[in-house]
């Protein structure tokens, strides 16, 4: 019987396809957050109903994704995800696991899973990205995503 085994967070990498066919690595990141998003509620109660309302499940609403990096002078990545931003471009992101460290690609301007690395693909804009300076600290950062529409998971790496 296999094992199966955590995930390591160490190593793991954020893209999006900065083009038709080009994957842009965002350096610097420290954590991710916010790839669910619970489904809305539609009510089917009626008049019958005694006790409890009753409803059947709606569309999900897909949450933010929030990513914490260390701002780096000079690097391109930052600057091109502040470009991305006030573009306001829908465009796809993918974020790929430590089990290998063979680079995505992208197709059609789409991010595609790695046969050896875990993956989180999903479509999104920034609509944020908020830095904060403090004493006897380095600059940090947030970029927000709003995701549109679901996360495609590929949490096998073989």
């Amino acid at each position: 019987m296999a094992t199966s085994a955590p995930i390591k967070s160490q190593k793991s990498e954020l893209y999006w396809a900065s083009a038709a066919a080009v994957a842009t690595r965002a350096v610097a990141m420290v954590g991710f957050s916010g790839l669910g998003g619970a489904r809305d509620q539609i009510d089917t109660s009626n008049l019958d109903n005694a006790t409890d309302r009753t409803f059947v499940s709606g569309l999900g609403s897909p949450s933010p994704v929030t990513v914490a990096f260390n701002v780096h002078s000079d690097e391109l990545s930052h600057t091109a995800l502040l470009a991305l931003k006030d573009s306001g471009a829908e465009v796809s992101w993918g974020i790929y696991s430590s089990h290998s460290a063979t680079a995505p690609t992208v197709t059609t301007s789409v991010m595609q899973p790695v046969t050896t690395r875990a993956s989180a693909i999903f479509q999104g804009y920034v609509s944020d990205i908020n830095v904060d300076i403090g004493a006897n600290d380095i600059w940090k950062g947030t970029i927000t995503i709003q995701r549109t529409g679901a996360v495609t998971w590929k949490l096998a790496t073989s």
